[in-house]
């Protein structure tokens, strides 16, 4: 459904189309209010036409991650979701929390919504099972484990305080530590009773051969686990496996929560939000659709499924759901739609906790609203800033394997959204296919940043006058080892340090206020600081040039581009016997921007060090001193210049919270320009 701009509202599909069109315009009273605002939107419709159920569903989930409509149902991006991932091509697996399953031999865990409560999870498995969290390559020969990847120095504190079995100094076998892998695999299955037997057997042998010591170890694990399971409130008694969903409405958004029972214990908690626009609070009797899409857009990401999956309310069509489920999990999946008894009190129960989540969600924001204030002045303190931080600018990569990649920058200022000032990049120095995050990062940086006018600390930019020809003279020199100055003294703008030249760039006129660049040169000595570009960005605006041109050697492409520099495929006459292997033009009144030419008081990229890394390049080459951080998605850290761990801001902070925001809007911002430009290059 389309409205009559030609933007997608809604995608569905049907096994019989005219039926389901004609649902919508019959007795509208009993639609709901989020049926009734989208018929006011709509002005045509397309269709099309597959050969299969599953067909119809794949489709129609493919378009709705690609188009994201305003009235479907929309999990968060999976940039939310953590994996537990264990590797399968090692001597001695490894365990990680990962934010994507790959095709790599490896078994995962997973969805999980919330990565500290992964992390917490693993810290007991490792206390209780002594694997290894570093990322040495390991390999065992002839009986001995020798180091063929050196990370880190080892053994590593786990080891001394028995959080690690010590593999890399061959203190276990291959088999013996595989043992364990496979225990803590049973674990995330919810398998537990199997563990507990199996470690029964274990402590039995180890008394039976006179190895206490290691028996008491056994017993200690098993007490933990029999105390962390037995004490479980939700239970089945008939040990079945299955999942279980309860949902409520608010406002536009669905709040969801799972429970994972298996072998008849609950083994795992997951709450989601979908955005749901024209949902409100009491339709969700009639709301089939919004546990349509939590299932097609949960279980699409699933790594484990259960026997039966309890629901809230029936399907229109629940046995080809579960046809897909069972196709997906390669064994019979049931959807069970219980009315009463104890499979309808957990259903009731599902449904409590989602409430539960809605509420303390719905707090949590109400809290934030007011503070805006409160998170500027808590956050320049934690980030030792000089100023609170009125302006502050995100910027955020998307790409779809490397295709289509793309960049945004979201404004805040005095903590809200300046969406006039929002901008869009298209990347230029990554060619399609190519996946390179950090490379793409210092190229956005770079190109937003040459707005700013600045010169580093220490120095200055002037015309050349009489007095600075024999620094020029000696610029000559040390550059190509001839005193002999070029052209004349007007065309020459310097970079002086202490009133001594240090840089030069020479323009030459042309006609109708084009010029040619013929030599720009800065002293080894105090390179890296941004003056280069300084310098030239000084001399064009001086001049008040409506066009420049440079014919440059290859090395040098990725200056100018970074500058703005255009590549141009001819010359002016005038400028033509100065060709060489590339050939630019910089047309300056094209770069005017009011968003740009304010300057940030903080930039927040989304990453780690090594986006942060990037993003630092880019500044120091302009010379300037604005504030940097990263924020990583894994554990919300902070991450700050010259620092090698992260700051630590309470979870609860109304910074981090400001912080958060602002990093999700430009996330938001660059999927959604990246859907649009895959869209577009679809129809070329």
């Amino acid at each position: 459904m389309k409205d009559e701009d030609g933007r997608i509202l809604y995608i569905g599909k049907a096994k019989d189309l005219s039926k389901r069109v004609r649902s919508y315009f019959q007795d509208q009273k009993k639609l709901t209010v989020r049926t009734q605002k989208l018929l006011e939107k709509v002005a045509d419709l397309e269709w099309v036409e597959v050969s299969s159920d599953l067909e119809a569903l794949f489709l129609e989930t493919n378009f709705i991650k690609e188009f994201r409509p305003k009235y479907n149902v929309l999990m968060k991006d999976d940039k939310n979701f953590v994996y537990i991932k264990i590797t399968k091509n090692e001597d001695f697996p490894r365990i990680e929390v990962v934010r994507r399953v790959e095709k790599d031999g490896a078994r995962y865990f997973g969805p999980k919504t919330a990565a500290h409560t992964v992390k917490k999870t693993l810290a007991l498995l490792q206390k209780l099972f002594n694997y290894r969290s570093c990322d040495l390559g390991i390999e065992w020969k002839n009986g001995k484990a020798e180091v063929i990847r050196k990370t880190m120095a080892y053994p590593c504190l786990d080891y001394h305080i028995k959080r690690c079995a010590g593999p890399c100094i061959s203190e276990i076998s291959p088999e013996e530590y595989k043992k364990s892998i496979t225990q803590i695999e049973r674990f995330l299955e919810g398998d537990t009773k199997s563990i507990e037997d199996s470690l029964k057997v274990q402590m039995e042998t180890q008394v039976e051969n006179k190895e206490f010591e290691k028996a008491a170890k056994t017993r200690d694990k098993l007490q933990a686990l029999q105390s962390l399971f037995h004490e479980q409130v939700v239970t089945s008694p008939d040990h079945q496996n299955a999942d279980i969903l309860g949902f409520v409405l608010e406002n536009g958004k669905a709040y969801f929560n799972l429970f994972m029972l298996r072998d008849g214990k609950l083994c795992g908690q997951e709450n989601f939000i979908a955005e749901a626009a024209g949902c409100e609070a009491g339709d969700e009797p009639g709301a089939a659709e919004v546990v349509e899409a939590f299932l097609t857009q949960y279980y699409e990401k699933a790594t484990a499924f259960p026997r039966e999956i309890l629901l809230p309310l029936e399907l229109e069509e629940p046995d080809f759901f579960e046809t897909w489920l069972s196709n997906q999990a390669d064994h019979r999946v049931r959807l069970v739609f219980p009315k009463r008894g104890k499979k309808h009190a957990l259903a009731s129960l599902a449904e409590k906790n989602a409430r539960s989540f809605q509420k303390q969600h719905k707090a949590r924001w109400e809290h934030m609203q007011p503070s805006d204030e409160e998170a500027l002045l808590e956050l320049a303190e934690h980030l030792e800033l000089s100023k609170v931080p009125k302006r502050m600018e995100a910027y955020d990569i998307s790409h779809l394997g490397g295709s289509d990649t793309v960049a945004s920058m979201v404004v805040f200022e005095n903590g809200k959204p300046k969406k006039s000032d929002y901008r869009k990049f298209h990347l230029r120095s990554i060619v399609d296919g190519e996946i390179d995050d950090f490379k793409s990062m210092s190229e956005i940086l770079a190109r937003r940043l040459r707005y700013l006018k600045s010169a580093a600390k220490g120095f200055e930019f002037r015309k050349a006058a009489k007095r600075h020809l024999p620094g020029i003279a000696r610029l000559f020199k040390e550059w190509r080892g001839a005193d002999e100055v070029d052209g004349v003294l007007d065309e020459y703008t310097l970079a002086l340090k202490n009133n001594k030249p240090i840089g030069l760039v020479r323009l030459v006129k042309g006609k109708e206020k084009s010029y040619l660049l013929k030599s720009l040169y800065i002293s080894p000595k105090v390179r890296a600081q941004g003056l280069g570009s300084g310098l030239l960005r000084y001399a064009i605006q001086k001049l008040k040039a409506k066009r420049v041109y440079v014919s440059c050697i290859e090395k040098m492409r990725d200056f100018y581009l970074r500058f703005g520099f255009e590549e141009v495929k001819q010359f002016p006459e005038e400028f033509l016997n100065d060709l060489k292997e590339v050939l630019f033009a910089y047309n300056p009144s094209k770069t005017y921007d009011a968003s740009f030419q304010s300057k940030p008081d903080l930039i927040v990229i989304d990453g780690g060090k090594g986006q942060l890394g990037a993003a630092l390049k880019s500044r120091d080459f302009y010379g300037l001193e604005i504030p940097m951080i990263g924020l990583a998605k894994r554990e919300e850290d902070v991450f700050v210049p010259g620092k090698s761990f992260p700051l630590l801001i309470p979870k609860d902070s109304p910074a981090l919270y400001l912080l958060q925001r602002i990093r999700n809007e430009a996330h938001r911002f660059a999927i959604t320009f990246q859907k649009d430009t895959r869209a577009k290059s679809m129809f070329k």
